[in-house]
């Protein structure tokens, strides 16, 4: 008599192992270093913006490596090269996250909603065709980025096309965001001076006011024992 597969409750829950924590371990570090962070943009973005750069990959930091390499004072090829490795980061890990989790996570939703067949089926051809040029393209349309990033892992694109396509559409975000600062110039340089110039004031601020507040909320939350 053969055994029946477990379903529900029955079924034993799958063990968390290194694999697991190698895929999605860098992406909670990624967003924890994200937040803790946050005093750096303002701290240099008007000293030291191409270091801001490379260690955040933001915005704002582009845009200032861009008007900081019109005026001279940044070389425009480390204004684009500087910001690559922070911003894809987490890019592999997305995909390898797809790779081991997106068919079980489609199987469920199937599971649950049989209208998800087709919607799979209409996926997985469009990434077939499209695969490569989405994940070029991701940085730039409105969509959340590593959702493609999934949707390349669970579609088996080959890896390495993977890396490839992300480095074009990494750069490609890049280069339009550093132009934009190039093109303002001067007056991205003084803005970003002075906001480096006020930061310390305002880091100190924020902190004194968390600390205040946090204390008021914990003094309130404490519970008020009668006599």
């Amino acid at each position: 008599m053969t055994a029946q597969p477990r379903t529900g409750a029955d079924a034993p829950r799958a063990r968390v192992g290194w694999k697991d924590v190698a895929c999605i371990g860098p992406i909670v570090a990624n967003s924890i270093y994200y937040w803790v962070g946050v005093p750096l943009q303002a701290l240099l973005i008007g000293r030291h913006p191409l270091l801001l750069s490379a260690l955040r990959g933001s915005i704002a930091s582009m845009v200032a490596t861009g008007a900081f390499a019109r005026v001279g004072k940044v070389s425009i090829v480390a204004a684009l090269i500087a910001p690559v490795p922070v911003s894809m980061i987490t890019d592999p890990c997305y995909f390898w996250a797809g790779r081991r989790y997106g068919r079980r996570l489609l199987a469920y939703l199937e599971h649950n909603d049989p209208r998800w067949r087709k919607r799979v089926a209409r996926g997985e051809r469009f990434f077939q065709r499209f695969g490569v040029w989405a994940v070029v393209l991701a940085p730039v349309l409105p969509v959340p980025s590593p959702l493609f990033y999934l949707a390349a892992g669970e579609a088996g694109m080959p890896f390495i096309v993977f890396l490839l396509a992300d480095l074009a559409g990494t750069l490609l975000y890049i280069g339009a965001i550093v132009a934009a600062g190039f093109a303002v110039g001067q007056p991205a340089v003084t803005a970003a001076q002075a906001i480096s110039n006020y930061a310390l004031w305002v880091v100190i601020g924020i902190v004194v006011l968390t600390v205040v507040y946090s204390v008021w909320s914990g003094a309130r939350a404490q519970p008020t024992t009668r006599t």
